[in-house]
């Protein structure tokens, strides 16, 4: 498919950016178990826009200017955190945002053990290590207003450990939530999978032994397809099992849906589109949010096909995740 009218860009950016601008500061009157004033914690202000990130960097360099890249980096996007990330840019990612008014999205990555040697294999080298990181990351973050995702896959993932892992990951996540927590400001949301691959019982047990009850909520669909209406479902189930704890959903790539059911479904499927931009007006009773927490345009791993690995910045997929429908669609919005 060619694109090149400037009119079209123009019909579908500007009506795209004003409605994240828009939807970034929507506000949801949710009854809340987890604050005492009972409010939204992320609503009241827009979410950060990282002006560095490698969306922001491909979309400048673009030539001939590429639209979807622009609106994708210009929407709001999960700034993730791993061993080796600086202490140092975590502060001034925070801080930027504080002086933008914004509210930054965090995700720490990093637990020992993490991607059970998958295709994210990686992560602290001892619990010992994981708990003085975390400790760094609190200290970073300060007063400063965040949305912080504990440990996507996390306990999703846990059944490829052995007992005493399981549980050392049990008290590691738990450890994070009681640290990060201490800043009142800092909503944290500990990740809950999706709803393909744990029953919302078992994950609410998973969740209440990793301490939920002392974090916001948790967090579905991080790097996944399933559509907000399923992970709404399986969020409002979940939370009927721990206490009422809120939720938000990763809606980046779910525009779509899921792809055919396959060994590697999750893993930079074909034919996936851009999901619902963040925002707070959300159709789940207990649903802070719909955030995008995977940065459209990385890869998920090489998917035993050769692809680049998990983290790298493509534009073609970008192009492809906004010409493919969904609630953001290139073409059904331009007509051509």
């Amino acid at each position: 498919m060619t694109f090149s009218a400037a009119g079209a860009v123009t019909r579908w950016i500007v009506p795209f950016l004003t409605f994240v601008a828009v939807a970034g500061t929507g506000l949801v009157a949710d009854p809340a178990v987890r604050l005492v004033d009972n409010a939204n914690p992320l609503a009241g202000a827009p979410f950060y826009v990282n002006p560095t990130s490698a969306a922001m960097r491909a979309a400048q360099k673009a030539d001939p200017p590429s639209p979807e890249l622009t609106a994708v980096a210009n929407t709001p996007q999960a700034y993730w955190i791993v061993p080796g990330s600086s202490a140092a840019t975590v502060a001034k990612y925070t801080g930027d945002a504080q002086a933008a008014g914004a509210i930054p999205v965090l995700t720490i990555y990093g637990i020992p053990h993490r991607d059970c040697g998958s295709f994210a294999a990686g992560g602290m080298g001892s619990g010992d290590a994981y708990r003085g990181w975390i400790d760094g990351i609190a200290s970073q973050i300060g007063a400063s207003r965040a949305a912080v995702i504990v440990e996507p896959d996390a306990l999703a993932m846990a059944d490829c450990l052995s007992g005493d892992q399981r549980q050392e990951r049990y008290d590691l996540i738990r450890y994070a939530v009681d640290t990060l927590t201490r800043n009142p400001a800092t909503a944290v949301y500990v990740d809950g999978g999706h709803i393909r691959w744990h029953s919302a019982e078992d994950m609410a047990d998973r969740l209440n032994k990793a301490g939920v009850g002392h974090a916001r909520g948790f967090s579905l669909n991080v790097a996944n397809f399933y559509t907000t209406e399923d992970e709404i479902g399986y969020g409002e189930a979940i939370s009927a099992h721990t206490n009422g704890s809120h939720y938000v959903i990763d809606t980046s790539r779910n525009g779509a849906g899921p792809a055919p059911a396959s060994r590697l479904d999750w893993c930079n499927p074909s034919g996936r589109a851009l999901g619902t931009p963040p925002t707070t007006a959300t159709a789940g009773a207990h649903a802070d949010a719909y955030l995008w927490i995977k940065r459209p345009g990385e890869s998920d791993g090489s998917c035993d096909k050769g692809d680049p690995p998990a983290g790298t910045f493509v534009n073609q997929y970008v192009i492809d995740l906004a010409h493919n429908g969904g609630p953001v669609d290139l073409a059904r919005s331009t007509g051509h």
